[in-house]
């Protein structure tokens, strides 16, 4: 229940929350950072709290997406401002605001995500409508360059290293075509973004629904495997990616 409102399981993922970021796994202690109201709320708890916290609100903009990264969490909204926070402090949330303004890219972009790589690299992952293209779909990805504060344009080759990397409303993961032969090299295979209720989407990315796979180097976006669908898989997806324990 939230203000005394019960939420059927659909709206959950509509109205209470959107993602959930963990700083490490939770037998270990640790805190989660979690994005919620239509992405207009941070909040964070940690193991043994009895309550969230909130960290900021926002307005006129969205929170896009979260990941911890060398002991910090970052954020970018969906105009590209990207700030940090340090919760592990006993004196409540360090911020510090790593890009202040947007990057002009906004009024066309689906969704963006940020991704901590095992080089050690922050990159942003920006997913673009682009009317050129047969899919309507473009992707972008920069790295974070924490130091001077900017977004530098990487190449498919050099963003990627020749990795499969998977996104969507759980952690990221990177995976090596040379152990994974099934895999396609410097792609990323997407699930459906968690979307607002946006009749402009709803008119121009319809075919992004379930699980896509987009090729950097060819630029294309196709169906990872065969899924529902339609108009109900773009405002209601179904589809996570999970890693089993082994």
């Amino acid at each position: 229940m939230y203000n005394d409102r019960v939420y059927d399981v659909h709206s959950l993922g509509m109205d209470v929350y959107d993602k959930v970021v963990l700083s490490n796994s939770p037998s270990l202690g640790g805190i989660a950072v979690a994005i919620h109201l239509d992405g207009k709320r941070l909040s964070f708890a940690r193991v043994g709290d009895s309550n969230w916290r909130h960290v900021s609100v926002i307005r006129g903009d969205s929170f896009a997406d979260c990941v911890y990264h060398h002991g910090r969490f970052f954020v970018v909204t969906m105009e590209g401002l990207l700030k940090s926070w340090d919760l592990s402090g006993l004196h409540g949330p360090k911020k510090k605001t790593i890009i202040a303004e947007d990057d002009g890219d906004f009024s066309d972009v689906i969704t963006r995500y940020l991704v901590s790589t095992p080089w050690g690299h922050l990159l942003q992952v920006r997913v673009i409508l682009d009317t050129d293209q047969e899919n309507r779909v473009k992707v972008e990805i920069d790295r974070c360059d924490l130091k001077s504060r900017k977004m530098v344009a990487l190449s498919p080759s050099k963003a990627l290293r020749g990795l499969a990397v998977f996104l969507g409303q759980n952690s990221p993961c990177f995976l090596p075509i040379n152990k994974f032969p099934e895999l396609r090299p410097n792609c990323i295979y997407f699930t459906t973004p968690r979307l607002r209720n946006d009749s402009t989407f709803m008119r121009h990315y319809n075919q992004w629904s379930g699980a896509k796979v987009y090729d950097m180097n060819k630029k294309t976006l196709e169906p990872a495997f065969p899924s529902g669908g339609g108009n109900f898989g773009t405002m209601y997806p179904s589809e996570i990616w999970f890693t089993p324990s082994l």
